[in-house]
């Protein structure tokens, strides 16, 4: 069976809660502005009322109870709730805000406790995995999904950005002791290439900013925020590319594709190389991992039985032939042959 491209289910309870969310807050708005708001005295406790427990229901439905998270992460959303009620209801005195801020605060000391004892069992499953793989990503994903649970991918994803963004050119490469390194970039002109991307980005950056707030100030701002994160994508994206090329063992063909792409494939499971100068014809079976490297493929691997690609936020195809760029494609082509399953 194969499949294409598809967001993984477990983001939706996500999107759904934040679509509620956003309702909820324009419903309310609109209520605190309307023109007889003031003469109706049971409004503001009812906005109150909305945002302090309505909000915090949803979040458990849609989030804590979909993703089996523990019921303290409530905490969070109705922390929420009493920050939209005091920025909804800033001049209306309300009992019940006073103590809602009590226990958010008593709620808050809680919840910062439980974060750092979870954070401390993250932080030691890291380290057990990081004995058996060089790899961060794959070191944090198995360290995360014991405590995170269905969040993981989403976490992971945005901690390597940050992490690959931040260090930088200081980043290791993720290369174990028995593993051989086959570089994806030196030999493409891919910095070249996302150097020319990234500064396009910010050119248009700039001048969207000055289009948008012509018209809406606060709109550009966020425009710009958006394309400020989109460069910082494309940069960690590029030393994920550096730090972690494609890799050989005795057993494993594991290939990796910057932030984006990752799959471990049995030497057993593969049954042909082919060198190819081009991309191959789109088929729901074949995934075009050269294409985040902004260059064509030079080998296309032919597999026996269907593979699993991991991606991005949990998204993941299933495929039979995987086309790949390697700097040294005749090399890793002569080592892969030397399989008996591989023609």
């Amino acid at each position: 069976m194969t499949s294409s491209l598809r967001l993984p289910v477990r983001l939706w309870p996500l999107l759904l809660f934040g679509l509620l969310l956003l309702l909820l807050v324009g419903i309310e708005r609109a209520v605190v502005h309307r023109a007889d708001f003031s003469l109706h005295p049971a409004l503001p406790a009812a906005v109150a009322f909305d945002l302090l427990v309505g909000l915090p229901m949803l979040f458990y439905l849609c989030v804590v109870r979909r993703y089996r998270l523990p019921i303290t992460t409530v905490v969070a959303a109705f922390g929420v709730g009493l920050a939209l009620s005091r920025w909804l209801l800033p001049t209306v005195e309300l009992p019940v805000l006073a103590w809602a801020g009590r226990l958010a605060a008593v709620g808050e000391v809680a919840v910062v406790g439980y974060a750092l004892v979870r954070l401390r069992r993250v932080q030691q499953g890291y380290q057990v995995a990081r004995r058996h793989s060089a790899d961060f990503i794959d070191n944090l994903d198995a360290a995360c999904q014991p405590v995170l649970g269905r969040l993981t991918e989403a976490i992971v994803t945005e901690v390597a950005v940050l992490r690959y963004a931040l260090l930088g050119v200081w980043a290791p490469t993720e290369v174990g002791a028995a593993e051989q390194a086959f570089p994806t970039y030196q030999k493409s002109g891919f910095a070249a290439m996302l150097a020319t991307f990234a500064g396009l980005s910010l050119l248009e950056a700039a001048a969207a900013h000055l289009v948008a707030s012509h018209w809406w100030p606060r709109g550009a701002w966020v425009l710009t925020g958006l394309s400020a994160y989109s460069v910082l994508w494309l940069f960690a994206h590029g030393q994920a590319v550096r730090c972690r090329p494609v890799l050989l063992t005795a057993t494993t063909l594991v290939v990796r594709v910057g932030l984006v792409w990752r799959v471990a494939i049995p030497r057993t499971q593969l049954s042909g190389v082919e060198a190819i100068a081009d991309a191959p014809a789109a088929a729901p079976d074949t995934l075009n991992a050269a294409r985040l490297l902004l260059t064509p493929p030079n080998l296309l691997l032919s597999l026996a039985e269907p593979q699993r690609v991991r991606g991005l936020y949990g998204l993941h195809r299933t495929v039979r032939r995987l086309a790949i760029y390697v700097d040294d494609p005749a090399g890793l082509a002569r080592r892969l042959r030397a399989s008996p399953s591989v023609t």
